[in-house]
């Protein structure tokens, strides 16, 4: 049986950034480049990292930048 995965909302991280370019986003989140943009065109899952960085950046809840989907 698989295990549920978390996706991210694209549309909260757009947001966020606010227009800046998303290298610079990542800078300002404290995480790389690759691995916004592995998220973003869904070729990895947001991991802790990732979501603690954006949880202590920005005023966001756990629910407004993740959803948990059931595995096929």
């Amino acid at each position: 049986m698989a295990k549920p995965t978390l996706s991210v909302n694209l549309e909260t991280l757009e947001r966020l950034r606010e227009g800046q370019p998303w290298g610079e986003f990542a800078n300002h989140i404290g995480v790389d480049a690759g691995t916004i943009s592995r998220i973003r065109h869904g070729l990895s899952r947001p991991g802790p990292g990732f979501i603690a960085a954006v949880l202590t950046t920005y005023p966001v809840r756990m629910e407004d930048i993740v959803t948990v989907e059931d595995a096929a």
